[in-house]
């Protein structure tokens, strides 16, 4: 399998801002999991769910923020 670096955006896109938002989602998700599994008991299977909701959440918000400076770059 060969890896291809991606083109640099030619424009912000409605997926684009899809993404970002639910980067925002999945880190408030996360964090309401959280909240909810501290409240009531904690158990391993939830703080991994909260966590890893947490981290995809920063993750997809990173690549919007990369792929924006990639846009500003260009033009």
């Amino acid at each position: 399998m060969i890896f291809r670096k991606l083109p640099p955006p030619t424009k912000f896109t409605i997926s684009d801002k899809y993404r970002l938002v639910l980067g925002v989602v999945a880190i408030v998700l996360g964090a309401v999991i959280l909240w909810r599994t501290l409240s009531v008991s904690v158990s391993p299977p939830a703080l991994m769910i909260g966590f890893a909701f947490i981290g995809f959440g920063v993750y997809r918000l990173w690549l919007g923020y990369m792929r924006l400076k990639q846009l500003k770059g260009r033009g």
